[in-house]
């Protein structure tokens, strides 16, 4: 397998110059990370194009020990892929609880419904690390009693300290799992893609083109023209942007809103190349036999980590936790990275997965993941989005 080039990069510079490789579910989220401090990033191994990424090796959920929940249904607000049968289905049939998901395709959609549903509607919620405080700030979710969720002790230290789940010295959130914002291609219509966001302007895929519909579009717009601070964008930075993405609209075949949408598109074949969640379309488009590429191009591409949080409004909050714990219990991990193709944020499922994919995430060097330039809360959120719903109508 190659390795990306190690380099010394700035927290602003994100993951740039990490491309040029065939990345599979893993190495779509595996990074030639940046740190913060222009430290130097540790190497990342890529599985080459094409190939399907290396299985955990997992098969058996943690049931032992966990206690009667017959009765409760917990409803989830999350990411599509993150309440897969693979690993919520052991656990409903060892606690007899269940799980009731409702998808949600963006961080503000996932605010909006707790908004006007009202977080009464939910028992839990995935944000990621730009929205966990507009959630917590708003009085949404709860502080977890740590006691209660013993596997939070072996989170890897970089998702243990953020200022995204951690108000007034209380815990809110649970790392889930982490990635970044790559492009994804189809190797049989285009073989040899640019190591470039501009791949997403090319007249020659008209109508092949789609585009998350969120406002992480807009951010990697700004690292294609060169923003070092895509989370502190000025006025006219952002109308730069809006018509850099305006310009792109008549090649765009759709906007996507899900992950499944965005397999769907490749796999009726309507798309040939798009951005992508990182890892979840590329296992399912992989196991539908594909040949699929993921990748960081030369521009860089920000990364994220998602939370459980627990609604302030829940009338099954003990429950709640006994999930949270269940979802960074090691082995769970495992089998989320298989169904997922995401970056595990849990220390012990080192020995839980295949070598290849520890190379690949380094998930033997807890020191690693602090080199992450995550998604941060962006103060003018409003005037992003702003920009985002004129291009949608425009």
């Amino acid at each position: 397998m190659d390795e990306l080039t190690r380099r010394a990069l700035t927290r602003r510079t994100f993951l740039r110059g990490s491309a040029a490789l065939g990345l599979s579910a893993v190495g779509a989220s595996v990074l030639a990370a940046c740190g913060s401090n222009a430290s130097t990033a540790a190497p990342a191994t890529a599985t080459p194009a094409g190939t399907t990424p290396a299985s955990a090796g997992v098969s058996d959920a943690p049931s032992a020990g966990l206690p009667d929940l017959s009765g409760i249904t917990l409803n989830a607000l999350v990411w599509e892929g993150y309440t897969d049968d693979s690993f919520v289905k052991p656990f409903e049939t060892a606690t007899g609880a269940k799980i009731n998901s409702t998808f949600i395709g963006s961080n503000d959609e996932l605010v909006a419904k707790l908004r006007g549903a009202g977080a009464g509607q939910y028992d839990l919620m995935t944000p990621s690390c730009d929205t966990d405080r507009i959630v917590i700030d708003a009085g949404l979710a709860m502080p977890l009693d740590q006691t209660k969720i013993p596997n939070w002790d072996t989170a890897y230290p970089a998702f243990k300290t953020p200022d995204a789940v951690f108000k007034d010295g209380k815990l809110y959130g649970v790392p889930m799992c982490w990635g970044v914002i790559p492009l994804i291609v189809d190797l049989d219509k285009i073989p040899d893609p640019a190591d470039s966001w501009s791949i997403l302007w090319d007249p020659q895929y008209r109508g092949k083109i789609s585009v998350w519909n969120d406002i992480s579009t807009i951010w990697s717009t700004g690292l294609l023209l060169g923003f070092q601070d895509v989370y502190n964008l000025t006025d006219a930075q952002l109308e730069q942007i809006r018509a850099k993405l305006v310009e792109q609209k008549p090649l765009v075949r759709k906007y996507w809103s899900t992950a499944g949408e965005l397999t769907n598109l490749f796999a009726n074949g309507e798309v040939s190349v798009a951005n992508s969640f990182g890892g979840l379309t590329y296992t399912q488009l992989t196991d539908q036999g594909k040949r699929m590429r993921e990748y960081v191009p030369k521009e860089g591409a920000t990364a994220w980590v998602d939370y459980w949080l627990v609604s302030a409004e829940t009338k099954n909050a003990d429950a709640a936790m006994v999930f949270l714990n269940y979802i960074h219990d090691a082995k769970t991990q495992a089998l989320i990275y298989n169904a997922t193709g995401y970056g595990p944020t849990n220390q012990n499922v080192v020995p839980e997965v295949d070598a290849s994919v520890v190379a690949l995430y380094h998930l033997d060097d807890p020191t690693y993941m602090d080199h992450l330039s995550l998604w941060e809360a962006v103060p003018e959120r409003p005037k992003y989005l702003d920009v985002l719903n004129s291009v949608l109508s425009a």
